[in-house]
């Protein structure tokens, strides 16, 4: 007979898990419509109080490149915005939402976000070992979220081939570790207590080093030999003690809840039964703000990271109430991204007809920077290599540098955009003679005015407007005046490719609509 022990996190996690149904048995399933509705009723409640209207709901086509963009990370094909823009379903954007969360691009797009916040920023490609991978199979399969968490933070083993890359990127530093783990699940910025009380929040020095106390265990002889020799366990001691003092602190967590007096278990599942209990706030909170973040492009607290009391949300009642929603749906974010994006706010056009309101009003949707990753996957998408070598997409992204930080803030400069306008990478999708695109429309049964057409589709993702079509033709026609016959194709085919450069190279492709 083959029997299986499950391992003390699973246990505890399933008896929480029966404990919570136990509760909640009466209580009725949380409604995602119901939530989507009550978003939408207090962000338009806000902007009566403050005098202002909501802007209209945007066009198919910029619906369907925004959804595309923040969902997957990726531009939709020209195809694809001809095939939405026809669909005449009342429901087709709600279900476009609902496939695209359910596509390999989301897992993908959902994991390379994580892994950014999780890894520094110095590790790119293959350097992010197996962490990565990991998430991607986590978000494919909708694993809830407290599950993911716990996971991550109680694994052990190599870092090539799983999560523990998290840990030898942080040099199996308690510190290091306490600190990047507080920021990315809690939303606090522990680390300003590591040397002195926090100046502008609660946390005292010793709630840093009680935090950092429990990861005081973990091996620390991996760092010498790189990631790729690295593997994670818990040892029996280690101790973490205040700076240049002998006094050791005990591993104690934040703030007081059902399961703070824990001491069965590594130090490591201790923290992480107190950190995913659903007494504790913290989890839920940060995961909703974060999340708010990546589809409206900034968290209803900003940095998303700092969720200090002083740093009040715009929206403070909504805050606590998706929390208490995605908690109630099992911590499933799928639904959540779900819920969000179906509503009305997530559908406003970015022009307002009052001017611009304040952008934590939502009136309007926000014209948000692409990240560095995304910027890199439209240009290979422009390329026409769909599928693409992750290591040539990193190194874009390495190239034009992190566009937006820690924080949702925007971090567009020169020097991304000189990198954009002169790189190598832009220079040869649009030149003719290496452009996979360019050549894909010299098609014979394609007359100018399709090809400029398709150019606009497969770069931002939509039709030129009258005013765009008659001035492009004007411009090649112009170009191609008095040319001989022998001329005109190798002209033609100069101009497609300075158009390509200027649309890729143009501030709307660099923008979530």
């Amino acid at each position: 007979m083959i029997t299986t022990k499950l391992p003390f996190l699973r246990c505890w996690a399933l008896i929480f898990t029966m404990l919570a149904f136990c509760d909640t048995s009466n209580a009725s399933e949380p409604d995602s419509d119901s939530m989507t509705r009550r978003i939408d009723s207090y962000l338009e409640a806000a902007m009566l109080a403050h005098h202002c209207v909501p802007a209209p709901i945007c066009d198919d086509g910029t619906f369907i490149r925004r959804a595309y963009l923040d969902v997957t990370g990726l531009p939709p094909t020209g195809r694809e915005v001809l095939e939405f823009m026809a669909d005449d379903r009342l429901e087709k954007r709600d279900l476009l939402i609902n496939r695209l969360l359910r596509s390999p691009g989301s897992a993908n797009h959902l994991a390379n976000t994580w892994a950014q916040w999780l890894l520094p920023d110095e590790l790119v490609g293959a350097r992010r070992g197996g962490l990565t991978e990991w998430l991607r199979d986590r978000f494919a399969e909708n694993l809830r979220y407290d599950r993911m968490v716990a996971d991550l933070l109680t694994a052990s083993g190599d870092a090539e081939t799983g999560p523990t890359a998290y840990f030898v990127s942080l040099e199996a530093s308690p510190e290091k570790i306490a600190a990047k783990t507080s920021r990315v699940f809690l939303g606090v910025q522990l680390e300003c207590a590591q040397c002195h009380d926090h100046p502008f929040d609660r946390w005292s020095q010793k709630d840093f080093w009680g935090f950092a106390a429990y990861f005081a265990q973990l091996n620390r002889d991996l760092v010498s030999g790189g990631m790729a020799n690295a593997a994670i366990r818990d040892l029996e001691q280690g101790e973490v003690t205040l700076p240049n003092t002998e006094v050791v602190v005990a591993p104690k967590p934040l703030v007081s809840s059902g399961l703070s007096g824990l001491q069965s278990g590594t130090r490591r599942e201790q923290l992480t039964l107190w950190l995913t209990a659903r007494e504790n706030p913290y989890l839920a909170r940060c995961t909703v703000n974060r999340v708010w973040a990546l589809l409206f492009g900034r968290g209803l607290v900003e940095p998303i990271d700092d969720m200090r009391p002083a740093n009040e949300a715009t929206h403070p009642e909504l805050l606590d109430e998706l929390a208490e929603y995605f908690v109630a749906s099992g911590y499933d974010l799928r639904d959540l991204f779900q819920t969000i994006a179906s509503t009305q706010a997530y559908q406003r056009a970015v022009i307002h007809p009052d001017g611009s309101p304040p952008v934590e009003s939502y009136a309007a949707m926000i014209n948000k920077p692409m990240t560095a990753l995304q910027i890199a996957e439209s240009v290979n998408v422009v390329a026409r290599q769909v599928v693409g070598n992750p290591n040539e997409l990193q190194a874009i992204a390495s190239q034009l540098g992190n566009l937006r930080g820690e924080a949702s803030a925007a971090q567009l400069g020169i020097v991304s955009a000189l990198v954009v306008l002169h790189g190598n990478v832009i220079d040869s999708i649009s030149r003719e003679n290496s452009s996979r695109l360019l050549k894909a429309l010299e098609a014979p049964f394609l007359d100018q005015q399709s090809r400029i057409r398709w150019l606009y589709l497969a770069t931002v993702n939509r039709a030129p407007n009258d005013q765009e079509l008659h001035a492009c033709l004007d411009s090649l026609r112009l170009t191609l005046d008095d040319l001989s016959e022998g001329e005109i194709v190798a002209a033609e085919s100069q101009w497609l490719s300075d158009l390509l450069w200027a649309l890729v190279n143009s501030t709307e492709f660099a923008l979530v609509p």
